[in-house]
């Protein structure tokens, strides 16, 4: 997975990891872990994951099936 920061909050976020974790190998990639997991927690609920792809789903169209070759 590949994920662009603006510069300056890449900034904050390497200097709160190394104030509060340390400098350590993995601590970036933990602290990132952990605040995808916080924010999944508070608003991917099942509920509004279904809606999204309901939306999601409306806006495409149904599917339709692939010609065989």
């Amino acid at each position: 997975m590949y994920i662009v920061l603006s510069d300056e909050t890449e900034r904050r976020l390497r200097l709160a990891v190394v104030t509060i974790l340390g400098g350590k190998k993995g601590h970036l990639s933990g602290a990132i872990e952990m605040a995808v997991k916080e924010w999944l927690d508070k608003h991917a609920t099942e509920a509004s994951i279904s809606k999204w792809v309901r939306g999601q789903l409306h806006e495409r169209g149904p599917e339709r099936p692939r010609a065989s070759k």
